[in-house]
């Protein structure tokens, strides 16, 4: 999975070291699971090679292990990446996407997603 995100992110983000880019997100992982629990995962990193903050937003229909906290699968992935500096906008970053997922109905709205554009009209809301 980390490996589609990686691609995924590089589609319209121009990382400059994509394998550098995995590597630090495997090394995340390692460190403890990013997966918070019902059925999300939240991974980060902050890197030189990244200029600016950029999120990718993954859906996993039938749910991955990521060694969550509830041990539950995880459906909604969060990746949040960004340059070394900017904890400030990383930490708000983070309180948009709590305020996404405290909501059950809406954590299955988005699970429920056909389309960019349907994820899009709920995650706008935001």
């Amino acid at each position: 999975v980390i490996n589609e995100m990686a691609r995924v992110s590089n589609e319209d983000r121009k990382i400059s070291d994509v394998e550098g880019f995995k590597k630090a997100l495997f090394k995340r992982e390692s460190l403890m699971s990013t997966g918070i629990g019902y059925g999300v995962a939240i991974p980060h990193v902050k890197l030189e090679l990244i200029k600016e903050f950029f999120i990718t937003f993954f859906i996993h229909k039938k749910g991955v292990d990521w060694e969550s906290l509830d041990n539950k699968p995880v459906h909604i992935i969060f990746l949040i990446a960004g340059p070394e500096t900017g904890q400030e906008k990383y930490l708000r970053i983070l309180a948009k996407i709590t305020m996404v997922i405290k909501d059950s109905a809406r954590r299955k709205k988005l699970i429920d997603c056909n389309t960019k554009y349907e994820i899009y009209e709920i995650l706008n809301k935001f």
